[in-house]
């Protein structure tokens, strides 16, 4: 094989970088790249396992963000606390899973269009239904509340309920079921979608105030800096909106009353 000098060598080089001929790597693109969804799967209907399988409103949206991507979709369970610092660490690429929207969360994390109107609602004991008819009596009533550590229930609880309360935090949303059948607790704070899903699955012994204690908007976090990414979330989840996609895809999980009363 002939070999090159060293000024052939070099005057080479030069031609194959000025003509582009050198092959230099790029960023990967976009499409294709594996988009990791952080869950928390333990708040049906939005997103909860089904024997082994996680299901759920959010699922249902990685799916369809994935597709819109045009990147394979992977969910990731982590604790609640976990999310954020998972997604700040580069774990995750996006959380899918319920959370709402407040300031404090905003100092960490970028949230997308939101997808849900939301709020909170009590629950109680099937039995206790007069005792518990307005968002007033709940919240002055000398009764044992609890909510789900680390929740916006939990700031609710201890910023608004009286003082008389007793206040009890709970490690999961299950618990407030178990606790409310137990009697330790009177009154269970949550979200919304999940009040619904656990009454309607416990009809015959809880019950709630069907109006809401507050409202809420529930997005998606993603990392602060990744405008491109933020993006094109934002601009998928407001294109659905506007085609009815959305509607379509929480309509599957969600009640059609809910849905109106929380556009």
């Amino acid at each position: 094989m002939k070999s090159f000098s060293g000024k052939q060598a070099f005057i080479l080089t030069v031609a194959w970088l000025v003509f582009g001929l050198v092959a230099i790597p790029s960023l990967p693109a976009q499409e294709n790249l594996l988009l990791r969804v952080g869950v928390t799967p333990d708040y049906p209907p939005l997103i909860f396992r089904q024997g082994d399988t996680i299901t759920g409103v959010e699922v249902d949206l990685a799916r369809r963000l994935g597709q819109e991507l045009k990147r394979p979709v992977t969910l990731v369970p982590l604790k609640w606390d976990e999310q954020i610092p998972a997604l700040l660490e580069k774990k995750t690429d996006i959380i899918m899973s319920g959370m709402s929207v407040t300031p404090a969360r905003e100092v960490r994390i970028r949230f997308a269009e939101p997808y849900l109107k939301s709020g909170l609602l009590a629950a109680f004991r099937a039995e206790d239904l007069k005792k518990y008819p307005t968002r007033e009596i709940i919240l002055n009533s000398y009764s044992v509340a609890a909510a789900v550590k680390d929740t916006t229930g939990d700031i609710f609880l201890q910023r608004n309920f009286a003082r008389g309360t007793r206040k009890v935090v709970l490690r999961k949303a299950a618990d407030g079921v178990d606790e409310l059948k137990r009697r330790s607790i009177d009154i269970f704070i949550h979200d919304a979608p999940y009040i619904l899903w656990m009454v309607s699955e416990n009809e015959s012994v809880l019950s709630a105030l069907w109006e809401p204690l507050n409202q809420e908007d529930l997005a998606w976090g993603v990392r602060k800096g990744e405008e491109a990414f933020f993006n094109q979330v934002d601009q998928a989840v407001k294109k659905w909106k506007s085609d009815g996609t959305l509607d379509t895809l929480l309509g599957r999980w969600l009640p059609a009353p809910y849905l109106k009363r929380f556009k």
